[in-house]
């Protein structure tokens, strides 16, 4: 019974009418629930039920199927661009990661994890909203081109115990065991618990191999080990999360100046989350939340090097803290909808040591703690029945920096019932981390002293048209620019083996994208989207590393139907393409573009659903541009992988 139910619901999404699914609620442009239509950003959301229906493995791989975002791995992590700009090896702190609205970059490198090292199970996801452009006046720093909202499942939607198993490619395998329950108190209670592991393939490096002897070729070092815990319970009005992961991963490429091919080299990351939040109706007028949160981090990297002799260098960044959010939502006053609040965090421990294990040196231990507070007031404000204009305004300050104030401003006009305009314009900024601000290690593929670090601003201003002329149509076009000054980025500083970080630069971005979406009765569903962006840096009026002028994604789904009298569910299956213009590497080589096609297959056969997943089905082959740490100037990806999947619920 649990099983049919949880597959009623996947079902019932899939029918839903496309004008239902547009005014489905969405909370990340605001930090209150407002339809998508009505928020003032171009919100992209990807479900549970897409989720299932193309395959995706990874939070990396949802991302990658948006509107405007592409990502790059350099098996080590993996790399989110939006809208033209990824500077490689930036550890993804130009966006905001929030779990059910709660930050979840660390307070070390401000990373926003979106690999194997996320620790939710996907299969534990409700949805994935994204909201482009700067967050600043809702979110404070690190909300620079954009806000990730991974909002998680309950209880109830799990309906009893399950258990999954996977397995594919290059000694792929994962297990989860999950229960989820209400109780006769009326609470509500998931807990999961998910352990992969990946062999990974040999990986060959040119820049290693010395002629004819085919000497650079990493063996068994690109596995990927981790294990996931989550537990969520929900009870009037009260919510208690914890989320914890841990993920070893080898190193193939020798980053960082290391020994190729020695299997001691590995990042160890560790974090553990936990949330307390609590929502009550004061009055028919009044809303508020509370949230307490708290976190820790740690990132353990065992560098190989030959000074000589050859020795094992530890470097180990680890981060705690705990924070509270206050917020009021209220709406006394007529045509206005003013929500205001407070979010204030202690970052109690943030600290970086680099060892040498054998024979012992010490060339890093720096420790630091600080505050970081925002306070912020936002007003949406019914000017006339068909025109809202929404104004926010937060200041925000963190130790070690100036405060700051950052507007927002957004006009939306219903031209009719079916069509949305929005005039948008924000501003953020991003102060340097303590990674950047502290670490210091001359050693080769070290950080040597630079000069005062200054934060990074942005200016953004949009103008996006929603159209869905009946149920079953959505248009969406959207035009856009941004101003970026004082960027921090990674260089070599002239040195092969030493790295720096500067204010280096400004940089201009414009594009365009278009989005369109049509859903038939029963099932079949094509959406399309283009997106063409311009990064330049107007000094050089050249084009930004991993900066494509290009992206396209395409989806297909359709349920197959069986003849009359088979009694069997044939299942659904999705074609996927994403398409990724030419990109320029760090020594400024031009990597071609390419198209990549993915197709999944799942059905229910005996209380047991089955997907059936090949990636990368015409075994494309491509690089990512790689970072300066990397001695490689493009790393190789994966060619054509496999995956199957069985779930069965109790």
């Amino acid at each position: 019974m649990a099983a049919a139910h949880a597959q009623s619901d996947i079902a019932a999404m899939a029918d839903l009418p496309l004008e239902q699914l547009m005014q489905m609620q969405v909370t990340t442009a605001s930090r209150y629930e407002q339809t998508a239509l009505e928020a003032p950003a171009a919100v992209s959301v990807v479900t549970a039920d897409d989720i299932q229906l193309f395959g995706y493995r990874t939070l990396a791989d949802v991302l990658a199927s948006m509107r405007g975002l592409y990502v790059s791995y350099d098996r080590s992590y993996h790399y989110l661009g939006t809208r033209g700009f990824a500077t490689p090896g930036d550890y993804n702190t130009r966006v905001l990661l929030l779990v059910n609205g709660v930050r979840f970059n660390d307070n070390v490198y401000d990373q926003a994890s979106i690999g194997t090292d996320f620790p939710i199970d996907l299969d534990l996801v409700e949805r994935v909203e994204f909201v482009p452009g700067p967050g600043s006046a809702v979110y404070g720093a690190n909300a620079f081109f954009g806000v990730i909202n991974v909002i998680t499942r309950d209880g109830r939607q799990l309906g009893g115990p399950q258990v999954s198993t996977e397995a594919g490619s290059h000694g792929y395998a994962k297990l989860r065991f999950s229960v989820g329950a209400t109780d006769a108190q009326g609470s509500d209670w998931l807990i999961a618990a998910t352990r992969s592991t990946a062999r990974g393939a040999d990986q060959y490096y040119p820049a290693f191999d010395a002629p004819a002897s085919h000497q650079g070729v990493a063996h068994g070092l690109d596995y990927d080990r981790s294990t996931q815990l989550f537990a969520r319970m929900r009870r009037d009005g009260l919510t208690l999360t914890l989320a914890h992961g841990e993920r070893t991963k080898g190193i193939p490429t020798a980053a960082f100046s290391q020994v190729f091919n020695d299997p001691r080299s590995r990042y160890i990351d560790t974090s553990t989350r936990m949330a307390a939040e609590y929502t009550a109706q004061w009055q028919p007028t009044l809303a508020f939340t509370a949230r307490l949160h708290a976190g820790r981090y740690q990132y353990v990297g065992d560098y190989v090097y030959d000074y000589p002799p050859v020795t094992v260098n530890r470097d180990v960044g680890t981060g705690q803290w705990w924070g509270t959010e206050w917020q009021w939502v209220s709406t006394a006053f007529a045509q206005h909808k003013l929500s205001w609040g407070l979010d204030y965090r202690r970052d109690t421990r943030i600290a970086q040591r680099n060892d040498d294990l054998d024979p012992p040196a010490q060339y890093l231990d720096t420790r630091r703690n600080g505050n970081v507070l925002g306070v912020y007031l936002q007003d949406e404000f019914a000017l006339r029945p068909n025109l809202t204009l929404h104004t926010g305004l937060r200041w925000g300050q963190q130790s070690g920096s100036a405060g700051a104030l950052h507007p927002r401003l957004g006009l939306v006009y219903w031209w009719d019932a079916a069509t949305a305009v929005k005039l948008l314009h924000g501003t953020a900024y991003r102060p340097a981390n303590a990674y950047e601000r502290d670490y210091r290690v001359n050693l080769p593929g070290g950080v040597v002293d630079t000069t005062n670090i200054r934060s990074e601003r942005v200016r953004t201003t949009e103008l996006a048209v929603e159209h869905a002329p009946t149920g079953a149509t959505r248009l969406l076009l959207t035009a856009f620019r941004s101003g970026v000054s004082d960027l921090i980025s990674l260089d070599s500083l002239g040195h092969s083996d030493r790295l720096t970080f500067n204010n280096t630069r400004t940089v201009k971005v414009h594009g365009l994208e278009a989005e369109a979406e049509q859903r038939w009765a029963g099932g079949r569903r094509l959406r399309v989207a283009y997106g063409w962006q311009k990064a330049r840096d107007p000094s050089t009026d050249a084009a930004l590393t991993n900066s494509p002028r290009h992206l396209l994604k395409l989806q297909w789904s359709d349920v197959l139907h069986a003849p009359a009298g088979w009694g069997w569910n044939p299942g659904r299956y999705a074609i996927e393409a994403i398409g990724i213009g030419p990109r320029n590497t760090v020594l400024n080589a031009r990597l071609p573009g390419h198209v990549l096609t993915h197709v999944t297959y799942s059905t229910r056969i005996a209380d047991v659903d089955v997907s059936l997943g090949v990636y990368n089905l015409f075994n494309r082959r491509y690089s990512d541009p790689a970072s300066f740490e990397v001695r490689e100037d493009a790393l190789r990806q994966d060619g054509r992988t496999y995956r199957v999947k069985l779930t069965y619920a109790f």
